[in-house]
């Protein structure tokens, strides 16, 4: 497919030839967001990579801390406005107005609090020099805001192309150039504050700039109540997902030093930026939009969420496998050796960065039909087992932070299994067809974990650049091996199905499609598998 008509695939409310056209349309959406994760990925490294050597622990301490605030206010800044844009049937003229509106003055409100409490803030956490931080953090809500109305736009027009190069653009020129120049000139915690705003800032005029939407008020409440009705409660479902997600960090803020709290950050950040961000938002995004679609024709969209969940798992739990058992050499390599104590938590998080990424899919799906409540009750539910399994890991909390870390993982886990319980009955799947569709995500995750301890055995004493970069490289050959001789060969009929979708295999002699036919099998099993 052509990358314009990647973007243009689809606008407005599709019909039955837009219905015919979906899968290839989410398949071309993953396959511009998947090589945005990697682009992604790739600069998220490179950048992590720089700044963990020019700055200390305690100036990440600073920013993990502000980030508790900024995170937060970010759902009321969003206030689940873009999803609103994407989940509706049908959209009016004044239904964008009044989310363009809603989403700017949101965003003013939550600057303005933010830096009227951010000294209470610096109290809370016993450390003053949080406080400007997170006023210079609070210029990036308004930045958001407004951004919020043409992110919808575009992802309800499943335009990925234009997504993907906005926000690897913006990741670049925010976080490699003016973060990365700010901390070789000596700026500390402030590179990470400026890098943060601009990224944001381009991401907003950029968007802009391609679909330019009405900013003009509308003074009617009916369009308001409409998209912040949706919003309100999806903000709800996201602010639970908020708060179990940086608990951990809040109880660790007020029982350590900002030095321990940056090795605990830095790690969550080595696992979660490229899987509970970059990754779930590539997966998330493209699902989202897609379900949505057909959210009233239950036997597409059943179709649609177990294929999107075994593909997922393929990818994800393998990934985060491979990150557990390397995690030595992946922390000395990224970040280097000042951050030690962090490689105890990366394997932990890694667990808990795959159930999160997944719990992602199904939460998705049930947004995509607005059963939100039954999202909400998941979260509450997540929430209290978190609290409860934090308490119950603190008294040992002298042993290391990693009992705090595999506390969260537990939940996740737990969490994971509420989504899948909740999305069995949404779609009144049976059980067997929900955990059939994790059994190449295991096998995999097995052949994956055991290929790379066998590297890292074989070559201890090797420098850690080289070792991650052979334990990288066993990973992935034995994923493909997995996938060639897993023994559900429905995933490579998906496999096959969803590349040929998108237009990734090329010509029928050519030499990518002669490698997927190493990994996938003879065309005509894969084939006859695949439009089942």
């Amino acid at each position: 497919m052509d990358a314009r008509g990647a973007d243009a695939a689809s606008n407005g409310t599709p019909g039955v030839a837009g219905r015919a056209n979906l899968t290839a349309q989410a398949a071309s959406g993953l396959s511009w967001s998947a090589l945005s994760t990697v682009a992604l990925v790739v600069a998220n490294l490179a950048y992590t990579a720089t700044v963990s050597r020019l700055l200390e622990p305690t100036e990440f301490g600073l920013m993990a801390m502000a980030n508790l605030v900024v995170l937060f206010g970010q759902f009321f800044a969003r206030m689940g406005l873009a999803s609103a844009l994407v989940q509706k049937t049908e959209l009016s003229d004044d239904e964008v107005r009044a989310a363009s509106t809603a989403g700017i003055v949101l965003g003013l409100m939550c600057m303005g609090l933010v830096w009227l409490l951010a000294p209470a803030v610096g109290g809370l956490f016993h450390t003053p020099e949080v406080a400007p931080v997170l006023r210079g953090l609070g210029v990036s809500f308004l930045f958001m805001g407004w951004s919020m109305t043409g992110l919808g736009l575009l992802r309800r027009e499943m335009r990925f192309r234009a997504l993907s190069v906005i926000s690897i653009g913006a990741y670049v020129v925010g976080y490699l150039v003016v973060g990365v120049g700010l901390a070789l000139l000596g700026a500390g915690v402030w590179s990470l504050v400026a890098a943060t705003v601009t990224s944001t800032l381009i991401q907003a005029v950029w968007q802009f700039a391609i679909l330019r939407h009405p900013l003009r008020p509308v003074l009617r409440w009916r369009p308001y109540r409409t998209m912040c009705g949706y919003g309100t409660r999806l903000s709800i479902a996201h602010v639970l997902d908020y708060l179990g997600g940086n608990l951990d960090t809040f109880t660790i803020a007020r029982i350590a030093s900002p030095a321990m709290l940056g090795q605990y950050s830095r790690a969550y950040y080595l696992v979660f930026q490229p899987l509970g961000n970059y990754l779930s938002a590539a997966l998330t995004n493209v699902a989202f939009a897609a379900l949505s679609r057909v959210q009233e024709d239950t036997t597409r969209l059943r179709r649609g969420y177990l294929s999107m969940t075994s593909l997922s798992a393929l990818l994800v739990f393998p990934l985060c496998a491979g990150m557990a058992v390397a995690a030595p050499d992946l922390v000395a390599t990224v970040l280097g050796s000042q951050w030690g104590p962090a490689v105890g938590l990366v394997p932990w998080f890694a667990l808990a960065g795959g159930c999160h990424v997944a719990s992602q899919l199904s939460q998705s799906l049930a947004e995509a039909r607005a059963e939100l409540n039954r999202s909400i009750a998941v979260q509450v539910g997540y929430l209290l087992v978190l609290a409860a399994l934090i308490l119950l890991a603190l008294p040992f909390s002298s042993r290391g932070m990693w009992v705090i870390a595999a506390a969260v993982a537990a939940a996740e886990l737990l969490r994971y299994l509420g989504y899948l319980v909740l999305a069995r009955r949404v779609l009144e799947l049976p059980a067997a067809r929900v955990w059939q569709a994790h059994v190449p995500a295991v096998f995999a995750s097995a052949g994956v974990a055991l290929a790379i301890a066998a590297v890292h055995w074989a070559l201890t004493g090797a420098p850690s650049v080289a070792l991650l970069a052979a334990e990288t490289m066993a990973g992935a050959l034995a994923l493909a091996l997995c996938i060639r001789v897993c023994p559900t060969p429905a995933i490579r009929a998906e496999l096959r199905f969803r590349l040929a979708s998108a237009g990734l295999l090329g010509p029928s002699h050519g030499r990518r499609r002669r490698l997927a036919l190493l990994v996938l099998g003879s065309r005509d099993r894969v084939d006859g598998e695949g439009r089942r």
